[in-house]
């Protein structure tokens, strides 16, 4: 017996044309189930207020000056309250510089800053992210932030959540 027939078909049941529509049909149904029925992430904490360590670098003094205790971040993109600074330290900016002898050492650049900010946030804590202001929030992630005085790229150095 041939496996593919004059007509086309295989073993004499199904032709290969609508073997490979019921393939396809087969695999959108089990797609879709694993869609519809994959779990989701429990949410372990609604509501919790975190502290958020950013760090905004190499930027100049207007930035720096714009950035103030007590103001509100907000996401730059979706408008949504990232948080509220209540710390901020500012440090001079230093970037690799090779010397005459060859070494590398660290220099100060003059005029750029690098601003460390702790800001509360209110967060949704499941047990696979957090969220604050409808973005996954890990270290070393890349936000976008504003508020009235300043547009910045803040990256997440840590986040904690809060005791009272």
């Amino acid at each position: 017996m041939k496996i593919i027939d004059s007509k086309g078909r295989i073993f004499g049941l199904i032709n290969i044309i609508d073997l490979t529509v019921l393939l396809i049909f087969a695999l959108l149904v089990v797609g879709g189930g694993y869609k519809l029925f994959k779990s989701k992430p429990n949410i372990v904490v609604e509501g919790q207020k975190v502290l958020v360590k950013l760090e905004i670098s190499n930027v100049r003094k207007p930035t720096v000056d714009g950035i103030e205790e007590g103001a509100l971040l907000y996401h730059y993109d979706r408008g949504q309250i990232f948080g509220k600074i209540v710390d901020k330290k500012v440090e001079s900016y230093k970037k690799a510089v090779p010397t005459s002898d060859g070494r590398i050492v660290m220099a100060e650049v003059p005029g750029k800053y690098v601003v460390n900010l702790v800001v509360e946030a209110d967060a949704i804590i499941t047990d696979q992210v957090i969220i604050i202001g409808g973005e996954h929030t890990r270290i070393g992630t890349q936000f976008r932030l504003k508020n009235k005085n300043i547009a910045v790229f803040a990256t997440v150095l840590g986040v904690e959540t809060k005791v009272d």
